[in-house]
């Protein structure tokens, strides 16, 4: 008995400190709609996402041992649980577009809602009072059958549904750290590695939660007992919501017109080349135009040393070199063969290599001459051009 009342003790702590942080959050998100220009997708898919979390916290307090909720709703919460991986797409979909926006094609994510509510509605379409045990319901065994039935596939679609969205979220945080490549000079906080951890630990979070459901309906223990309940249940909100009243979309929305997202991901150029042409394939270039403007690039780089700028981006440069920026991101992976990050940063990297030489600055003074914002990302860089580090090339090459 006072085992059993620890765990309760556990297990209800965690559902409340959820929905305490949980409800913190959603509060923090509305206040963001008010500060935070359109595009907005980022915010409301969030909003969703601890809406949900909202409702089942509440779903675990209302029908417990301490309270009794409403019997006619009992139940019915389970239907909105893919509402969390759904949202997740969202929120993955929004930081990784340039101009994020719903579409009519966006209804095909209402299916899972779908899927669940007809796998549990043998269950649901029962009187509530029979569906929270407090009245016995003559339900034949047959019915009985069917219900646990429903209830299992319940969880192995979800584990599909898992799968699927975890399959496309991972690939759109592959293509984003391509695109960036091709926008940026310079990737300091555009990766969303934070977002690879997060999206890792929602889906590891899940599966286990799945795994623990459907051996409860195969007469198992629950493995989420005592403090590993409040763990579950805390870890969900605390990770989500540290980053979710704080993360932007790093890309601009000019860049919509230079990223295609139906692009592949392609390796680093610098190891293998390897230019993608399929986002060029309608563009009005001649090859004499791509040539005309390949040189008109390396003579102004050259001139004003434009890689210098720190903040240096795609549109940026094309400003400064008059070539629209659509036609210059068509210049640098066609002909010159290599993304705009990778095409400045090896121009730093010249740069720098010619001031270990002639000067005796320290290294951290020409990784911030050449235009690097992090000395870390100067020597990695460096060391990926040259085969050496900056220490190693002064030493080898300077009289």
């Amino acid at each position: 008995m006072i085992i059993l009342r620890e765990q309760l003790f556990w297990e209800y702590l965690g559902v409340a400190e959820a929905l305490a942080v949980s409800t913190f959050v959603l509060l923090g998100l509305l206040l963001r709609l008010r500060d935070t220009d359109p595009p907005r997708m980022h915010i409301w898919s969030m909003i969703a996402f601890f809406s949900v979390n909202i409702c089942d916290c509440l779903d675990s307090l209302v029908y417990s041992d301490i309270f009794i909720g409403p019997s006619a709703l009992y139940r019915w919460n389970d239907v909105l649980i893919p509402g969390y991986i759904v949202a997740l797409y969202f929120y993955v979909r929004a930081l990784t577009s340039p101009t994020p926006k719903l579409a009519r094609a966006d209804l095909v994510h209402l299916l899972p809602f779908v899927a669940g509510f007809l796998c549990l509605s043998p269950a649901l379409i029962l009187p509530g009072d029979i569906r929270i045990g407090l009245v016995d319901g003559a339900i034949s065994d047959r019915r009985q059958d069917v219900i646990e039935t429903g209830e299992t596939i319940f969880w192995i679609v979800w584990v599909a549904i898992l799968m699927v969205y975890g399959t496309i979220c991972i690939r759109r945080l592959i293509l984003h750290k391509r695109n960036i490549r091709d926008v940026f000079s310079d990737l300091e906080g555009k990766t969303l590695r934070w977002l690879d951890a997060l999206v890792a630990t929602i889906f590891t979070i899940a599966f286990i939660v799945i795994a623990d459901e459907i051996g409860q309906l195969l007469g198992y223990n629950s493995l989420r007992e005592g403090i590993w309940s409040l763990l579950f249940d805390v870890i969900l909100p605390m990770s989500f919501g540290i980053f979710a009243l704080r993360a932007n979309p790093p890309l601009p929305g000019w860049s919509g017109s230079v990223l295609k997202e139906e692009a592949a991901p392609k390796e680093d150029p610098i190891t293998e080349p390897g230019p993608s042409t399929s986002r060029y394939a309608r563009s009005g270039l001649t090859q004499q135009d791509i040539e005309r403007y390949a040189m008109r690039l390396e003579k102004r780089m050259a001139e004003g040393q434009l890689w210098r700028d720190h903040n240096l981006n795609l549109r940026g440069l094309a400003t400064l070199i008059s070539i629209p920026p659509i036609h210059l991101s068509e210049v640098l992976n066609t002909k010159v063969g290599m993304s705009f990050y990778d095409y400045v940063n090896q121009c730093r990297i010249r740069d720098a290599c010619e001031l270990l030489i002639q000067t005796n600055e320290s290294i951290l003074e020409i990784s911030e001459t050449v235009g690097f914002n992090a000395k870390s990302t100067f020597n990695t860089r460096f060391k990926k051009v040259t085969d050496q580090t900056p220490t190693q090339w002064r030493a080898t090459h300077k009289p």
